[in-house]
C-alpha cells in the first residue's frame, strides 16, 4: 500500500491534540510531586495510566504516519532532558531511585517504543494493523503501571530479585490481568469501532479478542519476569506485539 508522506491542515490539529493531552498528563504529574508533595511512585503510575492514551488519536490522522510525530516528539524532549531543561518536568515519571541519577531514562525508552511501534504500521500504510501495537502500549500502559505498585503495596514480602528487578506473584498478577485488560480495550477502540477488524458477517468476533488478549497478557507477564532492570519498557511492547501479530494471522484476523 503506498503511503502518501504529506501534512494536511487536519493532520496538524490532530497533531496538536495528541501532544496537548500528553503535556496536561505530565503537567498534571509534575504538579502532583511538587506541589501536593505525592511521591515519584504514585505520579509515575499517572503518566503510565493515561499519557500512553494519547495514540487513541491515530484513527482521525488523515494521513495515520503524523501520528508518529507526536512520539518522536517526546523523545527529542527526553533526549534534551541531559542538559536539565527537561528534567524535572519529566522526574514525575522515574522510579523512585532513578531520581538522582539517569532519572529520565525510562521515560526515553518508553516513548521510543511507542515510536518505533507507530512508525512500523503507519510509515507501511497498514494501519488498519494498528490494533496490535495499540495493544502492546496499552499492556505497557495499564500492565506495566500497576503491576509495581500492587507488587510494593501487596508483595513486598513476597519478592524474589531476578535480572536486578524484584518480582513478586501479586506484581506478575496485576501485570497479567490489567495487560488482559488494556489489550481488550485497545482491540475495542481500534480493532472494533474504527478499523472493523474484529468484524466480520456484522458479528464481532469476541473469541478471538479474548485469545490474542490472553496471548499477550501471558507475553508479556513471562517478559517483564526475565527482563533486565530497566529494559521492560522496550521489551514488552517489541515482543508482545510479534507474538500478537503472528497469532492474529494464525487466527485469520489479519490476511497477509
Amino acid at each position: 500500500m503506498q503511503v502518501e508522506f504529506m501534512i494536511t491542515f487536519e493532520d496538524i490539529i490532530v497533531y496538536f491534540i495528541a501532544v496537548l493531552y500528553a503535556v496536561t498528563v505530565l503537567t498534571v504529574a509534575d504538579v502532583a510531586r511538587r506541589k501536593l508533595n505525592m511521591g515519584s511512585d504514585f505520579t509515575r503510575k499517572i503518566v503510565h495510566l493515561f499519557a500512553g492514551a494519547a495514540i487513541w488519536t491515530v484513527p482521525y490522522y488523515p494521513h495515520p504516519w503524523v501520528a508518529t510525530l507526536v512520539a518522536l516528539t517526546f523523545v527529542i524532549m527526553l533526549g534534551m532532558a541531559s542538559s536539565h531543561r527537561f528534567e524535572r518536568f519529566f522526574h514525575a515519571m522515574a522510579r523512585s531511585e532513578d531520581e538522582q541519577s539517569d532519572s529520565v531514562r525510562g521515560p526515553f525508552w518508553y516513548a521510543v517504543s511507542i515510536t518505533v511501534l507507530t512508525a512500523i504500521f503507519t510509515f507501511t500504510g497498514n494501519d488498519a494493523w494498528y490494533f496490535i501495537a495499540a495493544a502492546a502500549i496499552h499492556i505497557m500502559m495499564l500492565g506495566d503501571g500497576l503491576s509495581a505498585p500492587i507488587g510494593m503495596k501487596w508483595g513486598v514480602n513476597h519478592c524474589i530479585e531476578i535480572k536486578g528487578s524484584k518480582r513478586s506473584l501479586h506484581g506478575c498478577s496485576a501485570l497479567f490481568i490489567f495487560g488482559f485488560i488494556g489489550s481488550l480495550i485497545a482491540f475495542w477502540f481500534f480493532g472494533v469501532v474504527n478499523y472493523q477488524v474484529f468484524v466480520s458477517g456484522g458479528q464481532i468476533l469476541f473469541i478471538e479478542m479474548i485469545i490474542l488478549a490472553l496471548a499477550g497478557a501471558v507475553t508479556a507477564t513471562l517478559v517483564e519476569l526475565v527482563s533486565p532492570k530497566g529494559t521492560d519498557n522496550v521489551t514488552v511492547p517489541m515482543i508482545c506485539t510479534v507474538v500478537m501479530f503472528y497469532i492474529a494471522i494464525l487466527l485469520g484476523i489479519i490476511v497477509i
